[in-house]
């Protein structure tokens, strides 16, 4: 047994040598009839403390054992984070630490780069849509002005275009206006856009419903290309037609 093994089993020697030793004492003592009784209580207590102690030093040596193998895991893990840093040969500690810095430097980057993609992610998950309070007060507001006859229409196979065509369509029925559609078409291009687009026929004037849902839109803050773009495509000169591009 090491040096150090009996230096950790000495609490429990001695607890058994100072039972031992009163035992003795006991026992030198002169005959007497309760020299019996307090001989055997001398032997049990001592056997009691001598196994209380050497239990306590199994389990307090465990747990050091446990502690000493959890460091040396912490200790193992932080030579391998000091070996990934090392620096090249023959660097300064100025060098060492530039190189850290730009390591963490290039993490952050690419970190931001991460979070700007996931975010760009989020605006395109993002349907449109007009409030429900919105189009309340828009229809209310179109109302006023007479019925007038438009055509709503989007690029095919835009699920989130589709929708959002479909609401401005029902919109404008609620208000009391003539919507036909939502109509698939690619005759005005597939350029991305976020807010709809009019078209009527040829370059004049154009039909007072555009210059109403102009006014409208500009009124509820309803994203709109501005201005009423010409458009040959439109077979009515009377008619104006929502466009919904794709989203960008």
């Amino acid at each position: 047994m090491s040096s150090g093994a009996v230096l950790w089993w000495l609490p429990t020697v001695a607890a058994a040598t100072i039972a031992v030793l009163g035992a003795v004492a006991v026992a030198a003592q002169p005959l007497r009839p309760e020299r019996k009784y307090w001989l055997a209580a001398m032997l049990l207590g001592g056997a009691l403390a001598t196994g209380a102690a050497a239990w306590q030093q199994a389990r307090s040596r465990a747990a050091l054992g446990s502690e000493t193998a959890r460091l040396q895991q912490i200790a193992a893990r932080l030579d391998e984070l000091g070996r990934k840093l090392q620096a090249p040969p023959g660097a300064t500690p100025e060098q060492t630490f530039d190189t850290v810095n730009a390591a963490v430097g290039a993490l952050n980057a690419k970190i931001q780069q991460l979070e700007g993609q996931a975010e760009a992610l989020r605006e395109k998950s993002k349907t449109r849509a007009i409030a429900p309070d919105i189009a309340t007060k828009l229809a209310d507001y179109l109302r006023q002005t007479g019925p007038h006859r438009i055509v709503v229409s989007c690029l095919p196979d835009d699920l989130e275009a589709f929708t959002y065509a479909n609401q401005l369509a029902n919109v404008v029925r609620e208000a009391g206006w003539e919507a036909l559609g939502p109509e698939k078409t690619t005759i005005f291009g597939e350029a991305p856009a976020m807010g709809i687009r009019l078209y009527v026929r040829g370059g004049g004037a154009g039909p007072e419903a555009g210059k109403l849902l102009v006014d409208a839109f500009t009124r509820f803050n309803i994203p709109f290309q501005s201005g009423v773009a010409p458009s040959d495509a439109i077979p009515d000169p009377a008619t104006v037609e929502l466009f919904v591009g794709p989203k960008p």
